[in-house]
């Protein structure tokens, strides 16, 4: 868990993350983690995973990927496929611990990661964390749920609430840990400093639909926003782990909106 980075430089643009993780109501331990720290000159990196196996093996599968995509991106990054070789890296590394160590064995994780820039964003995705490009009058989901649910809703099989009420919604299709070999989605997209990003676990998506999200959005920012996020999750029960990060162009937004 880093604390909060700061990117800017010549072009005026002020990046600030934010980002929190809760256990939640139901859950013995948190097997959530997450990534934010300032990358190049005017970059921020973010990264959210959950671990998946239960215990200690989920734990320990998402501190193995975020600290080897922080390594593996080091103090410069230079395109999409340095992320997703990054991603790529972190999967086989899990893989390799958990065939040295049985008591790990099929442990992954999911692992939603992202670069900032000032004009561009790269992302590499796999599992059914989330991560959303905000703007003020709408949002957009850039990621697919790798889980059966999700890729029926993707498919245009069933809607975003059927999808949540779903009883596969968690069965995951893509994880990172388990195989020695992942497909990573990947996307390159330009960026501005009117969009945020919010990348989050599926603690709040499975109990706040995109609406709920992006109604808060439009009324706070910062870390006034992600906790707001995680307490309405808490307040529908909190049956998982809940963690979200938040990148936003902190010139734009004052501190009375939590900036």
């Amino acid at each position: 868990m880093r604390p909060t980075q700061t990117a800017g430089g010549g072009t005026g643009i002020a990046l600030r993350t934010y980002g929190r993780s809760h256990r939640g109501l139901k859950r013995p331990n948190n097997e959530d983690a997450y990534l934010m720290r300032s990358v190049a000159v005017e970059g921020v990196l973010v990264a959210v995973a959950d671990g998946v196996g239960g215990g200690p093996a989920g734990q320990e599968a998402s501190r193995i990927a975020l600290e080897t995509l922080d390594e593996a991106i080091g103090s410069s990054a230079k395109d999409i496929a340095q992320l997703a070789a990054a991603v790529s890296l972190a999967n086989r590394r899990i893989y390799e611990v958990a065939q040295r160590d049985e008591s790990l064995s099929g442990m992954g994780t999911t692992l939603t990661s992202a670069i900032v820039f000032p004009s561009r964003l790269l992302m590499a995705h796999v599992g059914d964390s989330r991560a959303y490009q905000i703007f003020a009058d709408h949002w957009v989901r850039l990621t697919i749920d790798h889980s059966v649910a999700g890729e029926m809703q993707a498919a245009g099989g069933i809607t975003e609430e059927e999808a949540r009420r779903h009883p596969s919604r968690h069965v995951l299709t893509r994880v990172i840990g388990p195989f020695d070999r992942i497909r990573v989605d990947v996307a390159e997209i330009p960026w501005s400093s009117e969009a945020r990003l919010l990348l989050c676990t599926d603690g709040l998506t499975t109990v706040l639909a995109d609406e709920d999200i992006f109604e808060l959005s439009g009324l706070l920012s910062g870390y006034a926003l992600v906790d707001a996020l995680i307490d309405r999750a808490l307040r529908r029960g909190g049956p998982d782990n809940i963690t979200v990060v938040l990148a936003e162009d902190s010139s734009t937004r004052g501190d009375c909106r939590g900036g």
